[in-house]
This record gives structure tokens, C-alpha cells and sequence, in this order.
């Protein structure tokens, strides 16, 4: 087995002309992925998971590799110090560092991309989130948390169904009162409360009030309102 390994690592290295002393590999076993050590060939975290990658905006340079070969190399690392990778195992996620120490075991559904340095959890049915340290700075409580696209982000309670604003430090900037809230554009964010449309800045502030029949995403600065079926525009410099 050791041989074959260094065979592949050797054809991987003639091929991309790079050096992976002290790297590290994901690797697929018998669709099995485990992190391998190149430097010392042996497995630093066994395959045994049904998934396995670095987190994105924790991880080190890398660069992809994909093989035919039976033993697929997926991923490659220079060992840093601490690097975090997020595992599946039977159908659930956690998060690992490349000194085989779990900083979650596996309890999640799913675990996001990280924006803002925060990614959203979820375990049962509930969400949370948790920071670029990897720490639960929202234990899973709602009933859905959107990604921090930018400083803040939105909450719906279990309680009444309805959405809130949240920052990053994981304050509620508003109450739970909307029905619905769509994705900023152009700095606003389309709401909808008390069967009515309005919008939010990116300070949550409602700059346009409830009170159109339905309201669209901003385009070109522009965002088309319907109010007893007839048609507006609202220009976005206006509403400053």
C-alpha cells in the first residue's frame, strides 16, 4: 500500500511541478475520506468519513488534484500549524483539525460557507451559528438563519413564524414582525409585513414603509412597486 501511494504522489508531483513536503492530502479510500500526511505517509485522520474538506476561509493555499487512480487524491495542503476541516459521518456534520482534535462532533445537518467570518448551523430542525474561531456564537434556536452576505443578516422565530434583523454580533436589531425579507440588492431589502411591502437599509432601518401591494428587488438603482394596481418606480438615491 505504501508503495503504491508514493507512486501516486510522485506521478502528482512530476506532472504539477510543485513540492509537497509537509502537505497534506484529502484522500477517497473505498469512497472513504480520511487527511493523509505526505511528509510522513501515513494517514494523519483515518478515512472513514463519507465526506471531507478544508474550510474555505481557514484553510491554506491548496490546489486540486483529480485522479482515476484507486487511491483519489482530492485536495492539497501546506501544513500549517492548525488547519479545520468540516467531516460526514452517518449523515451528519462536525468539524476536525488536522491534529485529529474534533471541535464538533458530529450533530449538524449542515454547515454553511462562512461569510463575514460567520457560517450558519444546523442541527435538527433549529440554526445557529458559528465564527471563523469555531465557536457556537448562536446556539440553534431558529427557524431559519440566513448567511451574513453582509453585516447583517435575518432570523425567523419559532415562536410566531415572522423574521427579525441580526447583526454579527448576533443582536437583534429589530423585532420578529416580518413575514417575509429577501436578500439585500443595492443595499436594500425587500420585506413584507402586515400583507404589505417595504424595504430595509443595510442598518435595518425601514427607509420605505409597509404599504405597497407587492414590491421588487432593486435594479439599476431602481425598484419596481405595485400600490392598487398601478405600477411605480422608486429611484434607490431618493430613499437616502
Amino acid at each position: 500500500m505504501i508503495k503504491n501511494i508514493s507512486i501516486v504522489v510522485f506521478v502528482v508531483l512530476f506532472f504539477n511541478a510543485c513540492s509537497f513536503k509537509d502537505s497534506l492530502l484529502v484522500t477517497n479510500k473505498n469512497y472513504k475520506y480520511g487527511l493523509y500526511s505526505v511528509n510522513n505517509q501515513e494517514f494523519i485522520i483515518k478515512p472513514i468519513f463519507q465526506e471531507l474538506y478544508f474550510i474555505d476561509s481557514l484553510k491554506a493555499d491548496n490546489k486540486k488534484i483529480e485522479h482515476k487512480n484507486y487511491f483519489n487524491l482530492h485536495w492539497i495542503h501546506n501544513n500549517t500549524p492548525k488547519e479545520y476541516l468540516v467531516y460526514e459521518y452517518n449523515n451528519l456534520y462536525g468539524v476536525v483539525a488536522n491534529n485529529k482534535k474534533f471541535i464538533f462532533r458530529p450533530i449538524f445537518k449542515n454547515i454553511s460557507k462562512f461569510y463575514n467570518n460567520v457560517a450558519v448551523v444546523q442541527e435538527n430542525e433549529l440554526f445557529g451559528y458559528i465564527n471563523k474561531d469555531l465557536n457556537l456564537i448562536q446556539k440553534p434556536i431558529f427557524k431559519d438563519a440566513r448567511d451574513f452576505l453582509s453585516k447583517v443578516s435575518f432570523v425567523q422565530s419559532m415562536t410566531n413564524d415572522k423574521y427579525a434583523c441580526i447583526d454579527l454580533s448576533m443582536n437583534l436589531l429589530t423585532k420578529f414582525i416580518y413575514d417575509e425579507v429577501y436578500s439585500f440588492s443595492s443595499d436594500f431589502a425587500r420585506f413584507k409585513k402586515d400583507n404589505k411591502w417595504g424595504f430595509l437599509d443595510k442598518n435595518c432601518n425601514e427607509v420605505v414603509k409597509a404599504k405597497y401591494d407587492f414590491a421588487y428587488d432593486f435594479l439599476d438603482n431602481k425598484a419596481k412597486v405595485v400600490d392598487n394596481e398601478k405600477i411605480y418606480f422608486l429611484n434607490k438615491d431618493d430613499l437616502k
